[in-house]
């Protein structure tokens, strides 16, 4: 039976970090906690829900609250999860700058290969943090798996802003312009475009020409991007405001909050309330 190292509040014993071991297939993971994987050997089919990828180690995986995954296939490796009261990846957006790179990147896969040069310092460093999970020694223990955490992030931010760079270098000469043009314009109009029409039409391209487009280089359709961007989005203000769910719903765009409970249901398995009650609040200064 897997040993699961773990750091708890101390006023109510709520689960703030979990670090344990991890070997061969896992069942379905669906929690309300940030997580971050390592695979030190082997390979694995990493199923998303929608999508499926064959990873070969050593890797480094990143998910969001709620967001589901599983793994298939010979390997080892261990698995990091906190919560963001334990670790706001928001909060401290200015140092360490992951956001919307390794977590909250519905346009890239959530893994970052890794390099012999580049993961020595990683598995140095989740040897640190394994370390201090483990201590006895209460003194600056959550300080210490923080800091080992912030150094993996940047490290993996880092790496995977290169990846990302280069993967754009290596597109054909009219899909990299496309996709540009696709990102630019879910980003301004998800709150107000639902269709992949509307997305198609601006772009002047047929609809099947956009679904041929992000199914061959982001592997979802236009529909699913769309959602997953108006989820992530839900997810922000459920998390980061006190704002009402109709509010919520009324500033994405929806006349009935129900369309975008059932959406987010969909994605993430839990209501908008039910997120919001095991996540949290926490507002940004």
């Amino acid at each position: 039976m897997e040993t699961a190292y773990c750091i708890r509040r101390v006023a109510d014993g709520a689960l703030l970090a979990s670090l344990r071991d991890i070997e061969g297939t896992s069942e379905w993971q669906r929690a309300p906690l940030y997580a971050v994987v390592h695979l030190r050997s082997g390979a694995a089919v990493l199923e998303t829900g929608q999508t499926s990828f064959t990873i070969q180690a050593p890797v480094l995986l990143f998910f969001t609250p709620y967001q589901e995954y599983a793994f298939h296939g010979d390997f080892s490796g261990s698995h990091l999860s906190f919560h963001s009261d334990f670790y706001c990846i928001e909060k401290h957006r200015h140092e360490v700058a992951c956001n919307g790179v390794l977590f909250n990147n519905i346009y890239t896969p959530p893994f970052v290969p890794l390099d012999e040069e580049q993961a020595g310092p990683v598995n140095n460093y989740l040897r640190l943090l394994h370390d201090a999970m483990i201590s006895n020694d209460d003194l600056a223990r959550e300080d210490l798996v923080i800091a080992h955490l912030k150094i993996i992030l940047i490290i993996a931010t880092r790496v995977k802003s290169r990846q990302i760079e280069e993967a754009l270098t290596h597109l054909p000469a009219d899909a990299g312009p496309r996709l540009g043009e696709f990102h630019r314009l879910l980003e301004a109009h998800f709150t107000e475009w639902k269709k992949p029409a509307d997305y198609a039409s601006a772009m002047h391209i047929t609809l099947k020409a956009l679904s041929r487009l992000t199914g061959k280089y982001l592997s979802k359709t236009p529909s699913a991007l769309i959602a997953e961007r108006v989820v992530q989005e839900a997810k922000r203000a459920l998390h980061f405001s006190h704002l009402s769910v109709k509010e919520i719903a009324t500033a994405l765009g929806y006349d009935d909050p129900l369309y975008l409970s059932r959406l987010f249901r969909k994605q993430t398995g839990v209501s908008p309330r039910e997120f919001r009650q095991q996540t949290g609040v926490t507002i940004l200064v």
